[in-house]
């Protein structure tokens, strides 16, 4: 650093030659006043301090050149000075980028300082190094016992390996003869196993035909068992069902009748029953054997109070009557299931709502039900708790020519099927709705017909007029259809809840 700090510049140089020019100046000046041998002596004394002087700077350009060498970077001599250090060009810069760029994270702020960082930093991973080639040479020594140790094994495992290799060889003459000797017997019972093979499927093929036969022959008898059970059923009307309470006073003034059975016996009001002769043959059978249907008004703990909903004249209530509900029993919850369009009142709407307020009314269950888009509302499937299944209106689908109702009406039909044999396989007495309605003793609360709110066919009772006097009277009756010319948009003017035309016209 103090070397750097006594460098001679290209200024310091000029101003040199300017002061000594200025003495020469000076002295010459001063010899015009002077004696010619003063002036004489005085140059002579100049001339020398100008050769000590131009040796001295010699020296000094010699030093720099020296210093510019070791600093390694080729410098033009007339550009030499301490400069800016951070101008690279000059002396200062280019030491200070070296500084920089060579000393890294151990840079100092001076080249000694720097190299004696960089010396340290040298011995420490020359340090390291051997440290490591020593750990290395006990790796290597390791390995070499371990190799030592693996050639032993190998050894061992080779001359295994030749006493198993001949062992091996010995097998696989003896495995070949016995393999010559199973392919000849395999062949021979391939040849055995292909006759075999021929008489089976002549076998398979003359029991298959036996089998379709059988499979026909049992179909056609299902087929003929289930009609002569059907009509047997009809002609019988055998059931199983057993009524629920027993009229004990009728008062035909009012129309009230009194029931053996109340609060007790989980009975609640508008609970509604068909009303069966004291002598009857078996509640639940056909529609003939009711001869009333009734509803529940008040309830006490062992009795109940219910009106007459519907009575037939000639057969009149009288005690001893009993009274049955398929919806209904004392203790027990019943599910049904349900398939088709539900029409309670045959008014032409649809009435799936008002038939799950009466069922729950009732206390019962629904455990499958088809939808009017023959899709499933509910399906659990048909069980030993199942009581009936209920067939409502099954549309005919071949009877639309709309492509989207037809695929509804294929949906019931087939949802019908399913419920219908699994009713059979369970022993699930399979009903109308119309029976239905008549075992639970429902009577409709309003029969009103309105043209134009539905498209099914209703006969009015007032019928129509004559147009003379003494005119003979023929058919009365009227379909009530209205005509064409007042329904523009049928589509538009259908309500909510009413269902489209059937395609027979019910």
């Amino acid at each position: 650093m103090a070397a750097s700090t006594g460098r001679v510049t290209g200024a310091h140089i000029w101003a040199f030659f300017f002061g000594i020019a200025f003495v020469v100046f000076l002295a010459m000046w001063y010899m015009q006043f002077r004696e010619r041998e003063e002036i004489l002596a005085k140059q002579k004394t100049a001339e020398d301090q100008a050769a000590t002087a131009n040796n001295a700077l010699r020296g000094r350009i010699e030093e720099i050149e020296a210093l510019i060498g070791k600093i390694g970077h080729p410098f033009d001599v007339d550009q030499i000075g301490v400069g800016d250090p951070n101008n690279r060009t000059k002396v200062l810069g280019a030491m200070q980028d070296d500084i920089v760029k060579y000393g890294g994270d151990v840079a100092q702020a001076t080249y000694s300082a720097t190299i004696l960082s960089l010396r340290n930093e040298l011995d420490n991973v020359a340090r390291k190094h051997d440290q490591i080639q020593d750990e290395l040479e006990q790796q290597r020594q390791q390995y070499r016992m371990l190799q030592d140790q693996y050639n032993t094994k190998a050894a061992g495992f080779q001359t295994a390996a030749n006493q198993a290799n001949s062992s091996l060889q010995d097998f696989v003459r003896t495995y070949d003869e016995m393999l010559a000797k199973k392919d000849t017997e395999i062949s021979q019972l391939r040849s055995n196993y292909s006759e075999v093979l021929l008489e089976l499927e002549q076998q398979k093929e003359a029991f298959n035909l036996q089998l379709k036969a059988k499979d026909d022959e049992l179909t056609k008898l299902n087929f003929v068992n289930t009609r002569i059970k059907e009509q047997l059923d009809q002609m019988q009307q055998i059931s199983f069902e057993r009524a629920d309470g027993v009229i004990t006073n009728v008062d035909n003034a009012t129309k009230l009748v009194w029931l053996n059975i109340g609060s007790r016996d989980n009975l609640t009001k508008q609970i509604t029953f068909s009303v069966y002769d004291k002598n009857n043959k078996g509640v639940g059978r056909s529609q003939e054997d009711i001869k009333a249907q009734i509803e529940v008004t008040r309830v006490w703990e062992d009795r109940a109070e219910a009106r007459i909903l519907k009575a037939d004249l000639y057969r009149p209530i009288t005690p001893g009557d009993v009274v049955y509900s398929p919806l209904w029993e004392a203790g027990r919850t019943f599910n049904f299931s349900f398939v088709g369009f539900i029409d309670l009142d045959g008014d032409g709407i649809y009435d799936r709502e008002l038939l799950h307020d009466l069922v729950r009314a009732n206390g019962a269950e629904i455990d499958n039900e088809v939808g009017d888009d023959g899709e499933w509302i509910t399906q659990r499937g048909i069980s030993t708790n199942t009581k009936f299944v209920v067939i409502g209106e099954i549309p005919d689908p071949s009877s639309t020519e709309r492509d989207e109702d037809k695929e509804t009406y294929e949906k019931i039909v087939q949802k019908r099927t399913e419920l219908v044999n699994d009713a059979r396989l369970q022993g699930t007495r399979v009903v109308s709705l119309n029976d239905f309605l008549a075992y639970i003793g429902f009577k409709p609360q309003r029969r009103l017909y309105i043209p134009g709110l539905a498209d099914k066919e209703f006969t009015l009772k007032a019928g129509s007029q004559s147009t003379k006097v003494n005119e003979t009277i023929g058919d009365r009756r009227s379909t009530g259809r209205v005509s064409d010319i007042f329904n523009t948009d049928r589509s538009s003017q259908t309500p909510s809840g009413a269902r489209p035309q059937s395609p027979s016209g019910y």
